[in-house]
């Protein structure tokens, strides 16, 4: 019987930290993001990292109720349409 060599992991994190950092980078040369930076809010924001995460959280976190609310209040407005052009109708 021939023992099996298991996959090299330590191989396969430095492939994805290179993919990760390629990402990154990418990201980082986006030029929105270097037009956001060099912005008042942004250099804000890069100086506090602690307030720019809540900050980013909040949003995720918040874009859910948001969407429903948003989705309700559409709804809503072509349900009360569709009854004002029935009982309007008659």
């Amino acid at each position: 019987m021939a023992k099996e060599e298991p996959p090299s992991t330590s191989r396969d994190l430095q492939e994805l930290q290179r993919k990760l950092s390629l990402l990154i980078k990418s990201f980082q040369n986006n030029s929105k993001v270097v037009a956001f930076m060099k912005s008042p809010v942004g250099q804000y924001l890069d100086r506090h990292p602690f307030l720019a995460l809540a900050v980013l959280v909040f949003v995720a976190m918040s874009a859910i109720p948001v969407g429903f609310f948003l989705l309700f209040v559409v709804l809503t407005s072509l349900l009360a349409l569709v009854g004002v052009v029935l009982l309007e109708d008659h």
